[in-house]
């Protein structure tokens, strides 16, 4: 029996990648300049590095350039760039092997993105920490922070992501909250002027699940259908146009569904029949439709069945099957899709990322 990996939980990463096993350890390959593998080297690689240093792992996240890790202990732990603070240790040195994030304790859930991090605490508030420039770390300032600290007004939270340069949560009445870079639109308050503090997506309820991408963001209503807001310069709202959105629309043709992700310019959404349906930019083949001539995909189109779980990066994209197999698909010249290669992959296949070490006799 094999165990079952899982994968970074964030949709705007870089080139590198991170799977969670069952057994708690990490696993990342890809890019590795800031040291974001985490295996106390700057050297790249396209097959699977155990991650050491942390244990009994629940959950991962992989930034821009630097990665995450939240234990059954409820501690955080980070690694990788941390020139804006991003991994919350009180300085804004980079480190290449894990180190734990300061006097956080408690912790249900992280998400983090291009220099920013955010961690939701099982009382229901939310802390965040890094690159703060355009306020998306919600404490009423432009000042970034190498500690976590509170984000304001923020209360009975049970979900987050982190854009780019926004973030968003999501409250257990199923209404959305966002902070932070509002210049596409992206938090939907029908404006483009940033807020440094959480405000409520207006006409927007009963939701069961957030993503946010470099520039829009997606949302999962209780009822199955998708919604989005914000940047659509590759099509990334699904609606058929590349007309940006500063209100909530909701994308056509969708229902059934109980996840999305937001990549850089890019999304999908996963259906509770175990379909993949994307859409948005494919200028690296990284919707898996089987073809770089198209570059844009302003509609969803099914691109893979069976599937229980998926995650994408800014430019790759990961599944996992009912059968248990891992597939990947998208940008790779940093080997950040496991494979062992550097080759892009215009379609979703089969790779070889589950180290032998982890398969039981």
């Amino acid at each position: 029996m094999k165990l079952e990996p899982r994968f970074s939980d964030q949709g705007v990463g870089g080139s590198h990648s991170l799977l969670l096993y069952s057994d708690g350890t990490v696993w990342s390959m890809g890019v590795n300049n800031f040291g974001q593998l985490g295996d106390g080297t700057t050297q790249n690689h396209s097959l699977p590095q155990l991650v050491s240093g942390v244990s009994n792992v629940l959950a991962v996240s992989s930034g821009t350039t630097f990665s995450l890790a939240l234990q059954a202990d409820g501690t955080v732990w980070g690694w990788g760039d941390n020139g804006s603070g991003q991994l919350g240790d009180g300085t804004t040195i980079k480190k290449a092997k894990p180190v734990q994030v300061t006097g956080l304790s408690e912790v249900a859930a992280i998400s983090s993105s291009n220099a920013h991090s955010a961690a939701l605490k099982s009382d229901g508030t939310v802390w965040a920490w890094g690159n703060n420039g355009s306020g998306e770390i919600g404490d009423g300032t432009t000042t970034s922070r190498s500690k976590p600290v509170q984000v304001a007004g923020l209360s009975n939270v049970i979900a987050i992501t982190c854009g780019n340069y926004h973030s968003v949560a999501l409250k257990s009445d199923g209404t959305v909250w966002v902070w932070g870079s509002n210049i596409f639109g992206q938090l939907g308050d029908g404006t483009k002027i940033n807020q440094s503090k959480p405000k409520r997506v207006a006409k927007l309820s009963n939701i069961a699940a957030i993503n946010a991408g470099i520039g829009h963001t997606l949302a999962v209503k209780l009822d199955g259908t998708v919604w989005a807001w914000g940047d659509n310069s590759s099509g990334q709202l699904g609606d058929g146009t590349k007309i940006k959105r500063t209100s909530v629309i909701q994308v056509p043709r969708l229902s059934g569904f109980s996840s999305v992700g937001a990549g850089g310019y890019s999304s999908f959404a996963l259906n509770t029949d175990g379909s993949v349906w994307a859409w948005g930019n494919n200028g690296t083949g990284q919707l898996g439709i089987g073809t770089e001539e198209v570059s844009e995909c302003p509609t969803p189109k099914k691109i893979l069945m069976d599937v229980r779980v998926i995650s994408m990066e800014s430019n790759h994209w990961f599944a996992l099957k009912e059968d248990h197999s891992v597939w990947a698909w998208g940008k790779n010249e940093f080997g950040q899709l496991g494979d062992g290669s550097m080759a892009k992959r215009i379609s979703p296949a089969v790779v070889a990322t589950i180290p032998p070490i982890l398969y039981e006799k």
